[in-house]
């Protein structure tokens, strides 16, 4: 009877040990703007007319350090919340071809480099849309086996 009461405790403190390391390094979803202080943009890349940009930014999660993020934002977006309309790591920016149209090629081994973030898009289509911006994917490349 003892052994299983020790076994109990054991197993409730090391369950409550467990989900708090778990919540602790969860990300916090609050929105974020360009204005926050956490917030610090890296550089942008414009459109030819430069009416919207690929904004790369870093983000300070607290003690976890900084994040590279990206976002395809037009100008009045940045007050709002940047994941809006926040591009995967797995799609890397090549070059504007017009002021609607953006190449991309998708390298899942980026997801590795740079941090894995949950997206909606759909990977599989060759043309995607954001924020009224056509992303073709040009090349797609394989994943690295080591």
């Amino acid at each position: 009877m003892r052994k299983q009461r020790l076994l109990i405790i054991s197993v409730v403190v090391l369950t409550t040990f467990v989900i708090l390391v778990f919540r602790s390094c969860r990300y916090d979803w609050n929105p974020h703007y360009m204005d926050n202080n956490a917030v610090t943009i890296e550089r942008k890349q414009l459109s030819p007319n430069n009416s919207i940009a690929v904004v790369y930014y870093t983000l300070d999660v607290g003690a976890r350090g900084t994040r590279l993020y990206k976002s395809l934002l037009r100008e009045k977006d940045y007050k709002k919340n940047l994941f809006d309309f926040n591009l995967p790591p797995e799609l890397v920016i090549e070059k504007w071809l017009n002021n609607k149209t953006l190449f991309v090629k998708y390298d899942p081994n980026e997801i590795y480099r740079l941090g894995a973030t949950y997206s909606e898009l759909d990977m599989l289509r060759d043309t995607i849309k954001v924020n009224g911006i056509d992303l073709i994917i040009t090349e797609r490349i394989e994943i690295k086996k080591r």
